[in-house]
């Protein structure tokens, strides 16, 4: 019986030693849930990456803030007509203002609306700043103009697109590089592999703005396209200050409409809009020149003469 009992006991100690790292080993995170839980870390943690969702909820608060100050079509319009009254400025508009809104969508779709921070619906990119104010856009040109809005939406949701499209090429690439970094720098040594899988240590976690390389691309296009407009088309051509001075919220709100029109009025459509348009950029251009005098831009010396 003493022998039974020792023999007993001897293996219950075994037993128990060896369920021990099993314990140890099952309750350690895989991979995959480490490399969220480090993603979400330094997300939550970044500098860089709070101020990218400052400066997103900022400039959506000033576009969308800006669709109560215009009732129809015609004034939203006529506002921006005002200082877009040559060809030339219209053609580099018709360009550039898309480059300006497209290369905005590429900086707010890396960065997700607070509800996904928060937890509130989980961290999935889709919902992001740039479908968002995709979204807003829609629907104040629905409000204003619903033809406009049915043409000019597959022009939206393709701009939208192309920028998903770029964050995931660069997303990948950022993880690629990360895993190849990590791999090149884990070290061989049986003990030093059993530490970093019983702490769950990683630093090859994906940044939130990847490999880098498709924001900057972003902001190259974002410059220049801000810089052909107001230096070659208001300072050259139209001699006048840009709209975006006197509204920035209207400018940008209005702009990607009144440029996606210059195209549709070109080819005919919707002409009543255009001459409704016209005659109010009149109106506008008259007050304006009235209240600055000759040197607020080249179109009212034509009209001094008219007078």
């Amino acid at each position: 019986m003493i022998e039974t009992t020792t023999v007993e006991a001897a293996m219950g100690s075994i037993g128990s030693t060896v369920s021990k790292p099993k314990s140890s080993i099952h309750t350690t995170p895989t991979p995959k849930q480490q490399s969220q839980n480090k993603n979400k870390s330094r997300r939550s943690m970044s500098f860089g990456f709070l101020l990218a969702h400052g400066a997103c909820l900022m400039i959506s608060t000033v576009i969308v803030k800006s669709f109560w100050e215009f009732e129809n079509a015609s004034r939203a319009l006529a506002f921006y007509g005002v200082y877009h009254r040559y060809g030339w400025n219209q053609v580099i508009h018709f360009f550039g203002v898309p480059g300006i809104i497209w290369s905005l969508l590429v900086f707010f779709v890396h960065v997700p609306l607070p509800v996904t921070v928060m937890g509130i619906v989980g961290e999935d990119r889709s919902l992001n700043y740039a479908g968002f104010i995709s979204i807003c856009y829609n629907l104040f040109y629905l409000s204003i103009d619903p033809f406009g809005a049915v043409m000019y939406a597959p022009v939206l949701y393709v701009m939208y697109a192309s920028a998903l499209s770029v964050l995931k090429k660069d997303q990948a690439e950022a993880e690629e590089a990360t895993a190849a970094a990590a791999k090149a720098t884990t070290t061989t040594t049986t003990a030093t592999k059993t530490t970093s899988r019983s702490t769950g240590t990683r630093t090859n976690a994906t940044p939130w703005y990847g490999t880098g390389k498709a924001l900057k691309f972003a902001l190259v296009v974002h410059v220049l396209c801000w810089y052909v407009q107001i230096h070659l088309g208001h300072k050259v051509i139209e001699g006048a200050q840009p709209a975006v001075l006197q509204s920035l919220g209207g400018a940008l709100s209005v702009a990607p409409l009144f440029a996606f029109y210059e195209g549709l009025w070109f080819l005919g459509i919707n002409k009543g809009l255009q001459e409704s348009t016209r005659l109010l950029v009149e109106e506008y251009t008259q007050e304006l020149c009235a209240r600055k005098g000759i040197e607020a831009m080249k179109a009212c010396s034509s009209l001094m003469l008219q007078e």
